[in-house]
């Protein structure tokens, strides 16, 4: 049987859950960037690999079988977001599937995860953790340039000034967005399992100290100690430091991948 007609059998089967997952980002189309990034960057990639692959003899069923059992139970246990997860997963294996030739990259399973509107959830659970370390951290720094700032839970105090870490500071969005770019690369230079693990955490990490700086940055344009500054600086701090990031992140990826290509020339 034809992958696309699978692929249409499996969207059939599982259609609650997309139709659920198509009124949720209706109101906020942003929710569904990832899957359309993802699925564009997956398209390209394998057209451009066309070339390299050899000819897929059939689709795994038995795993697309399985994913459908476990959709099947889980229609009874699991949250809609969860049913949603495992969909977009059976369908996305499938094309996947019939594109490449093989079975999915460890990372693919990452950008089915961050494909699901998970953004809302994530500011919820990650982003008052993720302001309290930067507005830590951003103190030290500040410090460190000699102004006396204290850190009240989220806030900055300076002077007779308190500075607000909102939500947009938190770094959720420059963390979502580098996740994405961290695995899109993972699955283009064919990383394995302990390889993305490791750019996933160092991930982490590098959006923690781009967000600190980027903090750092803005408590100059929000304390007026650069008078006159335009109001687009501060999304384009934002911008510098989502590339500063990005930077890390293609730095490491190729690290990886020479180290890699190394070993197996031993």
């Amino acid at each position: 049987m034809h992958p696309l007609i699978i692929s249409a059998l499996v969207v059939a089967a599982t259609w609650d859950s997309w139709r659920w997952y198509l009124e949720r980002v209706a109101g906020a189309p942003e929710d569904a960037a990832t899957l359309v990034v993802a699925a564009v960057f997956l398209g390209a990639l394998g057209v451009a690999r066309r070339d390299q692959a050899e000819p897929l003899r059939s689709v795994p069923t038995w795993s697309v079988a399985c994913l459908l059992v476990a959709y099947a139970i889980g229609c009874f246990v699991l949250p809609p977001i969860a049913r949603a997860a495992i969909a977009i997963a059976a369908t996305l294996f499938v094309i996947h599937t019939a594109v490449f030739k093989d079975r999915p990259p460890f990372a693919f399973w990452g950008l089915v995860a961050l494909a699901l509107p998970v953004l809302p959830s994530l500011q919820f659970m990650l982003g008052y953790p993720l302001r309290s370390v930067s507005a830590a951290a951003t103190v030290v720094l500040l410090r460190a340039h000699g102004f006396m700032v204290e850190r009240q839970g989220t806030l900055l105090a300076w002077r007779d000034e308190l500075i607000q870490f909102d939500a947009a500071c938190s770094g959720v969005n420059l963390l979502w967005a580098s996740m994405m770019l961290t695995l899109m690369g993972c699955i283009l230079f064919r990383l394995r399992v302990l390889q993305v693990l490791v750019a996933s955490m160092s991930t982490v990490v590098f959006v923690v100290v781009t967000n600190v700086l980027r903090t750092a940055s803005l408590f100059y344009l929000e304390s007026g100690l650069i008078p006159h500054a335009a109001g687009w600086w501060h999304e384009a701090i934002g911008v510098a430091a989502f590339m500063l990031s990005a930077g890390m992140i293609v730095w490491l990826l190729r690290r990886l991948r020479d180290m890699e290509a190394t070993a197996w020339a031993r």
